[in-house]
């Protein structure tokens, strides 16, 4: 049955229809939790929607082949669509998922997984993925967070990265950094009125500290200290935490963490290398299971925490190395080292200049990392050519209520 055109009384031209109000039928969500619909040959991507919803929407932006629109009502909902507990969902942009019950969350994220293997790395198979692995916490789980200031006001930039949405109270952070945003109001009116400057707040939950850092001409640095922020000369292991990268959702990282380690344990490899090491947030838990491992990270500051964390742990098995992981690559590669294992956790943009170095070092197990499915799709294709095979993918939820999909792919050549 064809998609009807809504009576909506605009007049204007749009592919030779009266108005660009339409009802679609959601067919999939795909990435970044955008709603997947078909109009006229052309791919509709809606947000705040589920699959099997008939919609009426408004086109706003239109693209070769596609087109973006909003969201006016919802015709026929989802069985799975709730109300979102967040007062500023779905205009603060922060959330992607919050209208849709958690436990549907994680089956749709593992469709969105399938399908960007499936489009991007052209898998014909991909029933090697796994269940994903829910947050025990759907809500409060954020440990670290970037907040914008604006004219005294705190909040996130909305949807049209443009107004800010003031909140009193963000459903993802931590109950701790929560009960510290009134501070930080007062913080923003006394220093930074009629300005607007970045945040980013951080919780520690060993040390139960919270500091703020505001960017600058140079780093501003602040601690909450019973019940306001003070400007403090920080611990150098803070400092070095607040400049390296941190998993924000701790009990998942534990998992991670548990993972990833089994993983390697079961691979009985004796030598290993780490690339994208960070300060070590999987180095350690590795470091148990195996022989000697060469963790490689280009933060000088990760480097810094990491050394100071193996040194207050006692593991002697991990040398670290400060440098890209392309040029470790190329040197490696130049030495003629081997190495049983690799295991990389790359950023979002993946890890395209290195994937053909580490197929030629030619390791027996790769274990894959990944936050961003569309360059893993991209990635393992590369492995895949070259003539591995994927034993299994792991799917994470480490950010709840977001699009965001956190995997661990185990390799081996076939």
């Amino acid at each position: 049955m064809p998609l009807a055109q809504s009576s909506h009384p605009d007049t204007s031209i749009w592919w030779g229809l009266p108005s660009k109000i339409v009802q679609l039928k959601i067919e999939q969500l795909v990435h970044r939790g955008f709603g997947l619909a078909r109009f006229q040959g052309k791919t509709i991507f809606i947000p705040s929607v589920l699959p099997g919803e008939t919609v009426e929407a408004e086109i706003q932006r239109e693209k070769t082949g596609f087109a973006y629109a909003r969201l006016i009502r919802i015709i026929e909902p989802s069985r799975f669509r709730i109300n979102p507990e967040c007062p500023y969902f779905p205009a603060c942009g922060g959330c992607q998922l919050a209208h849709i019950d958690y436990s549907h969350q994680i089956t749709l994220k593992k469709e969105i997984l399938r399908e960007s293997l499936q489009r991007i790395g052209k898998f014909s198979s991909t029933e090697k993925i796994l269940n994903p692995l829910p947050s025990s916490s759907p809500l409060r789980y954020r440990t670290r967070v970037k907040l914008h200031l604006d004219d005294g006001k705190i909040g996130f930039k909305g949807t049209n990265e443009q107004e800010l949405v003031q909140i009193e109270d963000c459903l993802l952070i931590c109950k701790e950094l929560n009960a510290s945003l009134p501070a930080l109001k007062q913080l923003a009116r006394k220093l930074f009125a009629g300005k607007e400057r970045t945040i980013e707040m951080d919780y520690n939950p060993e040390s139960k500290e919270i500091f703020a850092s505001i960017s600058l001409k140079r780093e501003m640095i602040y601690q909450y200290l019973k019940g306001r922020f003070e400007m403090v000369s920080v611990p150098h292991k803070a400092l070095l935490r607040l400049a390296s990268f941190v998993q924000v959702n701790p009990q998942q990282n534990k998992n991670l963490q548990q993972i990833v380690s089994s993983l390697a344990e079961s691979s009985g490899a004796k030598i290993a290398l780490e690339l994208f090491a960070g300060s070590g947030n999987l180095t350690f838990e590795i470091a148990k299971k195996i022989d000697s491992l060469v963790a490689v990270e280009n933060n000088s500051y990760a480097i810094q925490l990491a050394n100071l964390n193996m040194k207050e742990s006692g593991i002697k098995n991990v040398q670290f190395q400060e440098q890209s992981a392309e040029r470790y690559l190329n040197s490696a590669l130049k030495s003629r080292m081997k190495f049983d294992l690799i295991i990389l956790d790359p950023p979002r943009t993946g890890a395209r200049k290195e994937v053909e170095k580490i197929i030629q070092l030619k390791p027996k197990t790769l274990i894959y990392v990944s936050c961003e499915p569309s360059t893993l799709a991209r990635d393992l294709k590369s492995f895949l050519n070259a003539g591995y095979k994927i034993e299994k993918i792991i799917p994470l939820d480490m950010f709840p209520q977001t699009y965001h999909i956190e995997s661990v792919s185990l390799l081996r050549p076939g």
